[in-house]
């Protein structure tokens, strides 16, 4: 046999076989099933994380929102350590709670009061200016409790996502109390509604 002949022929059966497919196979696929899986789980655990942190955010604002007494900064402290632990959050959470009403002299939404944790600044009636589109109308001495809570999300891989901020902004009426008053500050004049 022709030595040309033996090697055309070995070169055509490497080239037709088929053994071997599967572990060639395997190794191509594997990374990406290997990525897949851990960016599923890393997608999967942030939904849960922001999740945890919305409904904390809203337990906050109606136990606030429940209050028939004063409230303190010590009270609102409190609450952004019930918040942490709700959450379930591995970074620590900051939130914001105000008072807004509804200025009906100068159609804008005003402050009775603001305190923020965590050394965040409180609301002022500049900012909350800024947030009239997030806030229900409300008839003229109504009041309602925004609270705003905050925590950041770092990945366990850095698979496609960085560390996310994850804020909530929750408004609540007052339910048995027509506002929560903030350390001795009094209600603010309010027109009330007239009746008809």
């Amino acid at each position: 046999m022709n030595i040309l002949r033996i090697l055309r022929q070995a070169g055509k059966r490497f080239c037709t076989s088929e053994r071997g497919t599967a572990p060639v196979e395997a190794v191509i696929v594997t990374p990406l099933l290997f990525w897949w899986y851990l960016a599923s789980y890393q997608y999967f655990d942030a939904f849960r994380e922001k999740n945890a942190s919305q409904k904390a955010a809203y337990a906050i604002s109606d136990l606030i929102s429940r209050e028939t007494e004063e409230i303190d900064t010590a009270y609102i402290e409190r609450m952004a350590q019930v918040y942490d632990y709700l959450s379930m959050s591995r970074e620590p959470g900051w939130i914001r709670v105000s008072s807004v009403y509804w200025d009906a002299d100068y159609s804008v939404y005003r402050t009775a009061w603001s305190h923020a944790t965590g050394g965040h600044l409180a609301q002022t009636d500049d900012t909350i200016v800024n947030e009239a589109g997030r806030i229900p109308v409300m008839p003229v001495g109504d009041t309602v409790i925004v609270v705003e809570t905050s925590t950041s999300y770092k990945p366990f891989f850095r698979i496609g996502m960085d560390t996310t901020l994850m804020n909530n902004f929750v408004t609540t009426r007052p339910r048995f109390a027509s506002q929560i008053v903030f350390e001795g500050q009094t209600a603010p004049e309010v027109e009330a509604v007239p009746d008809v």
